[in-house]
């Protein structure tokens, strides 16, 4: 005797949440990860004068972005070694063009500081797996980075790196398995 009206009340309750429910609005997206490449190192204003690993690590969040299709900004901050004995570290604001849904590149643009000494400027473009996560707030990043920084005063240092951008989950995914395993 209900059968029919409770199914046409429930249709027209499904139809009305779907025709007015909003857009689904976009989280920020975090990630953090490791950089080793090998670097040049410039001094006097030559940009190669030595050849060191670089390594460091890297934290941004991005703002703005609902989709693999959005672009996206947020602030960044960054502490690298070039030879483990010379310590930088800085941030400031990343820019993500989706040039493809799935890698898209990643510019990032800030100001550093140089062994606690010297101001220095700096820029970074990742490329790589960086797709938008729909289920959580971070964000999987895996891919390849090119960056230079280039000291302001005294003996005007240069760095420029090449190499290789690991997501932070896939460097503890192995130690996470391993502790559940001893579980």
């Amino acid at each position: 005797m209900f059968g029919p009206a409770v199914s046409r009340l429930a249709r027209t309750l499904g139809l009305a949440v779907f025709f007015l429910s909003g857009a689904a609005q976009g989280e920020p997206q975090t990630r953090a990860a490791w950089r080793t490449a090998l670097c040049s190192v410039g001094t006097r204003g030559d940009a190669w004068t030595e050849t060191r690993w670089c390594n460091g690590l890297t934290w941004d969040l991005l703002l703005l972005r609902q989709r693999n299709r959005d672009f996206g900004l947020g602030p960044y901050v960054e502490v690298s070694t070039a030879g483990f004995w010379d310590a930088r570290f800085g941030g400031g604001a990343s820019l993500l063009v989706p040039v493809n849904e799935n890698f898209p590149l990643l510019l990032s643009l800030g100001v550093y500081d140089h062994a606690l000494a010297e101001p220095a400027l700096g820029a970074t473009l990742f490329w790589g797996a960086r797709s938008y996560n729909f289920d959580g707030a971070y964000n999987y990043a895996l891919g390849v980075y090119a960056s230079a920084q280039r000291d302001l005063g005294g003996e005007r240092a240069s760095l420029v790196n090449v190499g290789l951008e690991i997501d932070g989950f896939f460097l503890a995914a192995p130690f996470i398995l391993g502790v559940q395993a001893l579980r």
